[in-house]
């Protein structure tokens, strides 16, 4: 009888000690430009297989009314897994989550942030050129390091300038410019906030 019992306790505790079957993959999407839960994103899950190296879409799924996305899948020799999070107007994001970074007694919560896309205009206009005038400018703040992004070089132009260069940025956010005239005392600082969706001036004449 004992023995019997012992065997079926043995079995429930094997039983428990299983890996659920389903993993659950949740979390909240913010706009960092608004500061209020972003609706209407596309989020996808991908997975890298363990056995194939494969890379492979598991589910996609839209953000409701409070930014609230959720994944219900099936546990499967996957070595890492890959979500990503898109909106018209809106920068991309791109996060990777390691299988051992998954939580196997409940939810793996993975919040999100992104921001509004939006751009600088910097307009270049010399009143009264001549062949010798020579204008810098350096970008001090604004976005960068993406795809999209003005990268960070001092910008040089050079006798009659004309002309507008566009650098996309933060919505809402400081695009800021030091600028210097070679050879005048024409020199400072211009700054805009860059309003979400839009494109916002900054005009430089000399």
């Amino acid at each position: 009888m004992k023995t019997g019992f012992y065997a079926l306790l043995f079995l429930f505790t094997l039983g428990c000690g299983k890996a659920p079957k389903t993993l659950l993959l949740e979390g909240v999407v913010t706009d960092n430009s608004f500061n209020v839960p972003l609706s209407g994103a596309t989020v996808t899950l991908y997975g890298v297989s363990a056995t194939t190296n494969q890379f492979s879409q598991i589910g996609t799924t839209t953000t409701d009314a409070q930014g609230y996305y959720r994944f219900e899948f099936e546990r499967t020799r996957t070595e890492k897994y890959t979500v990503k999070i898109t909106k018209p107007l809106y920068f991309d994001i791109e996060n990777d989550i390691n299988n051992s970074a998954l939580n196997l007694k409940g939810a793996t919560v993975r919040n999100y942030a992104t921001t509004a896309k939006s751009w600088a205009e910097i307009r270049i206009l010399n009143h009264n050129p001549s062949n010798t005038d020579h204008l810098q400018y350096l970008r001090q703040a604004g976005k960068l390091n993406c795809d999209e992004c003005c990268t960070n070089e001092i910008k040089h132009f050079y006798g009659a300038a004309d002309t507008s260069l566009y650098c996309i940025n933060d919505g809402n956010s400081p695009y800021r410019i030091e600028y210097g005239v070679y050879g005048t005392n024409n020199s400072g600082i211009l700054e805009v906030i860059t309003a979400p969706f839009d494109t916002t001036t900054i005009y430089l004449g000399y």
